[in-house]
């Protein structure tokens, strides 16, 4: 599951991203749009250095939403945990704790 996520955080989101930045002169309006820019290299060039860094950093940030449970799981852990501790130390206070002690019943203490 590891060896997944971080491929899809360092290669899904990119492709898609690229695909996405590709479609206004590669996609089924691209006549529109060239048109509307007069077929200006560097109005193409402008045009996709600005979506690419802008949907690089999206990239950058589902990939850390993605690979944030992990995080959210270990706290739910320790969060767990902590419950329980202070279920303990409440019964401690309350002199409601019994120590138990577990043997053997074949014999062998």
């Amino acid at each position: 599951m590891g060896i997944f996520d971080s491929m899809l955080v360092k290669y899904g989101a990119f492709m898609v991203g690229y695909a996405i930045v590709g479609l206004p002169v590669f996609g089924p309006n691209r006549v529109a749009y060239l048109k509307s820019i007069n077929n200006d290299p560097t109005k193409i060039t402008k045009d996709y250095v600005r979506n690419s860094s802008l949907l690089i950093n999206l990239a950058k940030a589902i990939g850390r939403v993605v690979v944030s449970y992990k995080d959210i799981q270990n706290l739910a852990g320790y969060t767990v945990l902590m419950s329980e501790m202070d279920e303990v130390l409440t019964d401690l206070k309350n002199d409601r704790f019994k120590r138990t002690q577990v043997t053997e019943t074949d014999g062998k203490t």
